[in-house]
């Protein structure tokens, strides 16, 4: 379903109602809902099989149920339960919005009134709920990103990303509010220590954000090989040369078996680092060292499925980016997607050399 509408989906600039209602049946809203409400709680494992899948056919789609599912895994907790009673109300809700603080708080009797612009925000088009941020509080600098979660419809959207090379079908555009009133209930309380000081995201909530930033991306390298394999062995004569079909050629069929142990390759990768998460979450020892080295085995994975759609564009030739094509859209949502902050590869190289050196800076 989600790869007979990637096409309208793309042109439309936010996934078709039967795409939306395609992935909602099979949970891939409720993934990281928690069991109480009627969720999945799945773990990490589970998340990268149905991101995977669901990205083969629709990036876009995929990449939308990942954030979401993210974003709920990391801020539930902050949710008082007033709030979480409230979003909840649904199991398969979507929440859209980001965590760079880039307005500002006033605080007013019984809440807080907030104004400001918030760019990137993934699925504003159709998730009833959104999470702002705010790095001023009252004419002062936050400490911390102040948070809140509210509707969507008491925000505007600013059509920012209209036209947008890869990923088009993520409705990523600017959610704006002008002073909107947020009850106290739903203002996120962000983790202190004992003494008060704000507690940064964990090793392995950052590890999720980018194992959920690369699983539907690696669908995107599987469905354009799933575009390339027919194509492969259909009786379509090879221009200047005497092969009637592409598997005659020795040095194409090194080519796609090449392009394959890639995205093979990329999978094995992103799943042993899911396990790594999933055994962190059960409360096994997870030390520091590990974690950066899972986080560098995600930007070979990105690498890979870069290179191996590279590959199959080769094999496919010029037509691949014509008007309509899958395998271009995989390739440009792959060209987008790849360059996430999440997943930004020389962060990642600094970051694994930091740890390896006992450089704590």
């Amino acid at each position: 379903m989600l790869a007979a509408h990637a096409a309208a989906t793309e042109e439309r600039g936010r996934p078709t109602t039967e795409s939306l209602a395609a992935a909602r049946g099979v949970g891939a809203f409720a993934a990281t809902t928690p069991a109480r409400y009627g969720g999945l709680d799945a773990d990490s494992r589970t998340m990268v099989d149905l991101f995977v899948e669901l990205g083969a056919g629709c990036p876009s789609t995929s990449w939308l149920a990942a954030v979401s599912a993210t974003a709920k895994s990391m801020f539930t907790d902050w949710m008082s339960a007033e709030a979480q009673d409230a979003f909840y109300a649904d199991p398969h809700v979507s929440i859209c919005g980001t965590a760079r603080p880039a307005g500002h708080a006033r605080t007013v009797a019984g809440g807080t009134r907030i104004t400001g612009s918030w760019s990137y925000a993934s699925g504003c088009l159709d998730s009833p709920w959104a999470m702002v941020g705010a790095a001023v509080i009252d004419d002062a600098p936050a400490d911390r990103p102040y948070l809140v979660l509210l509707p969507t419809g008491q925000l505007t959207v600013e059509r920012t990303w209209d036209g947008a090379t890869g990923l088009r079908g993520t409705g990523s555009h600017t959610l704006v509010a002008d002073d909107v009133f947020v009850p106290d209930a739903f203002l996120m309380t962000l983790p202190r220590d004992a003494d008060g000081t704000p507690l940064p995201p964990t090793d392995a909530r950052r590890m999720q954000v980018a194992l959920h930033t690369v699983s539907p991306l690696l669908g995107a390298a599987k469905g354009a090989l799933e575009v390339v394999e027919p194509l492969m062995r259909a009786d379509r004569p090879v221009f200047g040369t005497p092969y009637r079909r592409r598997t005659d050629s020795p040095s194409a069929r090194r080519t796609f078996a090449d392009a394959a142990q890639l995205v093979r390759t990329a999978e094995h990768r992103t799943r042993a680092v899911a396990d790594v998460l999933d055994t962190a979450e059960r409360g096994g020892p997870v030390p520091p060292v590990e974690f950066a080295h899972a986080r560098m085995q995600l930007m070979a994975a990105v690498q890979e499925c870069r290179r191996a759609v590279e590959q199959l564009l080769d094999l496919h030739g010029s037509s691949a980016f014509a008007p309509g094509n899958p395998l271009g859209r995989f390739w440009r949502d792959l060209a987008v997607g790849t360059r996430h902050a999440a997943i930004n590869p020389w962060v990642a190289a600094d970051d694994y050399a930091r740890v390896l050196s006992g450089d704590d800076a």
